[in-house]
């Protein structure tokens, strides 16, 4: 028995995603236009579009210094694939701080026994 894979097609709207961060962001339309160097009613019809070409996206992620495909990619399921490299940044350094801590700890150790026979 074959059954068919159904692919979600609902892709999410870009142009709401757009128009949502230009209202939460207080960006003037007109200023926007003129940044990318089109007409208002061009940006216009971006907000209200569903969807844009992966280089307009690219142009407004630049003008207004926000990532959108990371907000698309966002609604993505986990289990999907990427060719992004893995941060480890955060990993290493959680290693060095907790290198650091033993080290300090060692110290402190070190430190309470010299009190400790001065004392004496």
């Amino acid at each position: 028995m074959k059954t068919k894979f159904q692919a979600k097609n609902t892709s999410p709207h870009i142009g709401a995603i757009l128009k949502e961060f230009i209202k939460k962001h207080n960006i003037y339309k007109s200023a926007l236009a003129r940044r990318l160097q089109r007409s208002a009613s061009t940006i216009e019809y971006y907000t209200n579009s569903p969807a844009l070409q992966s280089a307009i996206i690219w142009e407004l992620s630049v003008a207004l210094k926000h990532n959108f495909f990371a907000d698309l990619a966002a609604q993505l399921p986990q289990e999907f694939t990427t060719n992004v490299p893995v941060d480890t940044s955060k990993e290493e350094e959680i290693e060095r701080l907790s290198d650091e801590n033993k080290l300090l700890k060692a110290k402190l150790d070190t430190l309470k026994e010299v009190l400790k026979n001065k004392q004496i």
